[in-house]
């Protein structure tokens, strides 16, 4: 039969978790309890693989406070435009009401966005504040267009903050945790090192326990060291074209 070959290192982390996972459930078929040393190695694939899949979740907060971020900069910018543009229509009733909401503002500034999240959150929480007092909803009445667009700044910041309180709730965890390159690192080695030459001598010795589920294992590494090939020849050839093009 095919010997397993090692995992690629350079395997994306997402990657290296989904192959985890099938060579768990691959291993999970037959019961192997009476090899105390293979259901050893097993566990410990498992715990590297439930470290990861809670690394990659965090990174995946990160990624969308990131995104929400980018959505409520552009409800900034679009409530800054929109009302600078009442400022300058010649209708005076809507000059004087987009005025008073331009002196709110200008308190703020659009640099706003700019800031770190924290301080933005402030801010804007602050300016949603100050755009709901009496005086300036009666000036916003007459501006079309302008309560939706803080309606949507508001939502914008709500979303925000749901996902922050995601990443806030997993923060006093997260302290300590390796992280997804490291775990994925960890799990490669222990594959690589006690798994791959341990399934490829027992498939050997005893094929009838061993060698279906080493075929399994094996296609499943070929599989994903596959992908990897196919990505670096893909990266090469668009860097390649991109010299030319560039050239």
């Amino acid at each position: 039969m095919a010997l397993i070959k090692k995992i690629t290192p350079s395997s994306r982390n997402g990657d290296i978790s989904a192959l985890f996972s099938l060579i768990l459930k691959a291993f999970a078929k037959i019961d192997w309890s009476s090899d105390t040393y293979l259901t050893s190695i097993i566990e410990k694939i498992n715990v590297s693989n439930t470290s990861l899949i809670e690394a990659l979740r965090r990174l995946k907060v990160y990624s969308q406070m990131a995104e929400k971020d980018r959505v409520r900069n552009m409800a900034i910018r679009d409530l800054f435009k929109l009302v600078e543009g009442y400022v300058h229509i010649p209708i005076a009733d809507m000059k004087k009401a987009a005025l008073v909401v331009e002196n709110v503002l200008e308190q703020y500034g659009l640099s706003m966005q700019n800031k770190d999240y924290a301080a933005k959150s402030a801010d804007i929480e602050s300016l949603l504040n100050d755009l709901a007092k009496p005086d300036v909803v009666a000036a916003i009445a007459n501006l079309k267009g302008v309560d939706e667009t803080i309606a949507a700044l508001d939502a914008n910041q709500q979303d925000f903050e749901n996902v922050t309180l995601q990443q806030a709730e997993g923060e006093s965890v997260k302290k300590g945790l390796a992280s997804a390159s490291q775990l994925k690192k960890e799990g490669v080695i222990e594959i690589n090192t006690n798994l791959v030459g341990y399934m490829n001598t027992m498939a050997k010795v005893k094929p009838a326990t061993y060698e279906a589920t080493a075929k399994t294992i094996a296609e499943l590494i070929n599989q994903n060291n596959e992908l990897v090939k196919r990505r670096y020849k893909t990266n090469k050839l668009d860097s390649e074209v991109a010299g030319k093009t560039t050239g």
